[in-house]
């Protein structure tokens, strides 16, 4: 990849951000009850290459060491297919 090629990928991924955020803010307002929209990235690519989103999730929560966190509704959003 260029470096005019990763700038264009880096301004959409800022622009894809920015509309996240403010559609996280609609998505809080109207579940009328506080909440937090997150995404969640490895800072270890490896072993992630290619995992569906459900298991970066559980592995961010440490599901399989302590469970799903109790009292909480958790959502993976862009779940795999």
């Amino acid at each position: 990849m260029t470096n005019e090629e990763q700038q264009i990928l880096d301004r959409q991924v800022h622009d894809w951000t920015t509309e996240l955020k403010r559609l996280a803010g609609q998505i809080a307002a109207a579940k009328g009850t506080p909440c937090a929209l997150v995404m969640i990235l490895p800072r270890d690519q490896e072993g992630y290459e290619e995992a569906a989103p459900e298991l970066v999730t559980e592995d961010a929560f440490g599901v399989m060491n302590y469970g799903w966190p109790v009292g909480f509704e958790i959502e993976t959003l862009n779940r795999s297919v």
